[in-house]
């Protein structure tokens, strides 16, 4: 009977002591997270991932509406600027074809429109509006198949978009009309020199200074070839007859003198820088050009 009675009195005790260590456990039980568990953490990672292909699939279906609107409406765009140039173009062939019919009716129309054309080609060539500037020539073209001018206006726009093929090709049918054409052959020249065929420029200016010795330009720039080549006599004599053809000009003057100086042709040094000091006088360069004749 006492031995039952202990084993109550341990057995009361324990559920006490039990009670007590639950109920000071409680607040920490209670602050338990259960996505901080990983069976949790888990299955909420797999959730938010399927929310978020969810999320893709729905902005790709998005996107691929957008996209699939936006080329539509690119399409009817590009359809209609196609269109637009089009029409521009049938506009103008269209004016073209009235304006050769006015001229073939009138010839005082044509030469006024060739005129006009040529002017106004010229000045877009000034402001360097290439684009502009062959239009204007192809319609003086359209006007008259033979305009030289036009021919020269497309060769030189071609030469300063550096299409050399487009450029040769406008001038040796210039010289189909006019065989004796030296400006052509200042052209050619410049195009070979360019490209550092110095021998085949040398040749295009000699032929333009045969056909037309009175050209200062022609001259000048066989000059500088020759120069390049190393044939110095021959240089000297065309940079002598650019300055005798425009005895004033300071660029002219400024090659003939560097080019005395650097070959120590004394006499000529001295006559130049004074005809320089005369053309150029506010030439920042004479006292340094002159220190270089003195010591010639």
């Amino acid at each position: 009977m006492l031995t039952d009675w202990i084993f109550l009195g341990v057995f009361g005790a324990c559920v006490v002591t039990c009670a007590v260590v639950v109920w000071r456990k409680l607040p920490q039980l209670a602050s338990i997270r259960t996505d901080a568990i990983p069976k949790h953490q888990q299955q909420a990672r797999k959730q938010q991932i399927l929310d978020k292909r969810l999320q893709q699939k729905l902005g790709n279906a998005e996107a691929a509406i957008v996209r699939t609107l936006t080329k539509g409406f690119q399409g009817m765009w590009s359809g209609l600027q196609v269109l637009l140039r089009r029409l521009r173009e049938l506009e103008r062939e269209y004016r073209r074809k009235v304006v050769t019919q006015q001229s073939i009716e009138n010839p005082e129309v044509l030469r006024s429109r060739l005129a006009t054309g040529l002017a106004d080609a010229q000045t877009a060539m000034a402001a360097e509006d290439f684009p502009r500037a062959e239009q204007l020539f192809v319609d003086i073209v359209a006007l008259d198949p033979k305009n030289v001018e036009a021919y020269i206006g497309l060769a030189d726009v071609a030469m300063a978009k550096k299409d050399y093929t487009n450029a040769r090709e406008a001038l040796q049918f210039v010289l189909k009309l006019q065989q004796g054409n030296d400006s052509v052959y200042t052209r050619l020249g410049r195009i070979a020199t360019d490209e550092g065929k110095f021998s085949e420029a040398e040749a295009d200016y000699l032929k333009s200074v045969s056909l037309n010795a009175s050209t200062a330009t022609a001259q000048f720039e066989l000059a500088n070839i020759e120069v390049k080549l190393g044939n110095v006599e021959k240089a000297q004599t065309a940079f002598q007859e650019a300055v005798k053809l425009e005895p004033a000009n300071p660029k002219y003057l400024d090659a003939l003198l560097a080019f005395a100086i650097q070959h120590t042709r004394k006499d000529i040094a001295r006559e130049t820088l004074a005809r320089l000091r005369e053309a150029n006088p506010e030439n920042q360069k004479l006292p340094e050009l002159a220190e270089a004749v003195k010591k010639l």
